[in-house]
């Protein structure tokens, strides 16, 4: 999708991400499946009353098969997950593995991949396609004035737009190098149109990580020495607590011990992602 399109075709995809996203939150597709399964083996001579009084409890049930992992069978039975399109985050500290587990999910579900490190690249550089693309400019006056905070918006921004494009939106994605901050996590998470619906944590201990970086075959080139990765350690510390905290109440996030060899983390990641039943928001609005 160029980035120079018609204002109301723009908006047009934009309210379509909106309104797939309302109903993938609220499990509307999986409730109306159920009701028309349930229609179908009963046959009530009045379907008008028989919807009114079953569809509180068929909802019900719904929500309360996602929060059980499944266990119950209902949202099972109706193979809800054939189809269903991952939009991942993947978080963890530098060596952690996020590139390494991030390549293996492309792979396994066709999934684009988006390296939040290589968009800023490519927009610093511009691009002679699309001299005059604003998001661009911004990105660029935001790291010629430093200015950290315009540099993490103007990303964003970037991001949800991406986010928007067609192969993005037909097939899935898995975004790494951001967020790294609680407010980017709180942009992506709470007013993206098309938000993760799962976050991968790889949490590793830091010195597992340094060890990890520092046997790297790229150690020695530009920006990859031990000074770099000591800094980024540092950003990491510095914001991991809250970040931490605010996943915590968040259905999407997943755990993930990645101190231990890639395949039986990527074992571990696969197997939870792959639970059929999934929630989005925070824990406590499940009902609202």
């Amino acid at each position: 999708m160029s980035f120079i399109v018609d204002k109301n075709n723009y908006k047009l995809i934009e309210l379509a991400a909106e309104i797939l996203v309302y109903f993938e939150k609220h499990k509307l597709i999986e409730i109306s499946k159920r009701i028309l399964v349930e229609c179908a083996l009963e046959r009530p001579p009045n379907v008008q009353m028989w919807i009114a009084k079953n569809i509180k409890r068929i909802a019900s049930e719904i929500y309360e098969d996602c929060l059980n992992h499944g266990k119950c069978g209902y949202i099972a039975n109706l193979h809800l997950t054939s189809r269903f399109l991952y939009r991942v985050v993947i978080f963890g500290r530098p060596g952690s593995g996020c590139k390494t587990q991030a390549q293996y999910l492309v792979k396994r579900f066709n999934l684009v991949l988006l390296d939040g490190e290589n968009l800023i690249y490519q927009h610093l550089r511009g691009d002679d396609k699309e001299p005059n693309d604003p998001l661009a400019r911004e990105l660029q006056r935001a790291f010629y004035y430093d200015n950290c905070e315009a540099k993490s918006k103007a990303l964003a921004s970037i991001i949800a737009r991406r986010l928007l494009e067609y192969d993005c939106l037909s097939r899935g994605w898995v975004l790494i190098n951001f967020p790294n901050g609680l407010t980017d996590f709180k942009e992506i998470m709470e007013h993206f149109k098309i938000p993760p619906n799962k976050l991968v944590y790889l949490k590793c201990p830091e010195k597992v990580c340094m060890l990890r970086l520092i046997n790297m075959p790229n150690l020695g080139q530009p920006q990859m020495n031990c000074n770099y990765y000591e800094e980024e350690m540092r950003y990491f510390n510095r914001h991991c607590s809250e970040i931490e905290e605010y996943l915590l109440r968040r259905h999407e996030t997943i755990f993930v011990d990645a101190s231990r060899p890639s395949s039986v983390v990527r074992n571990e990641m696969l197997s939870l992602l792959e639970q059929s039943p999934y929630l989005m928001g925070f824990k406590q609005d499940l009902r609202e």
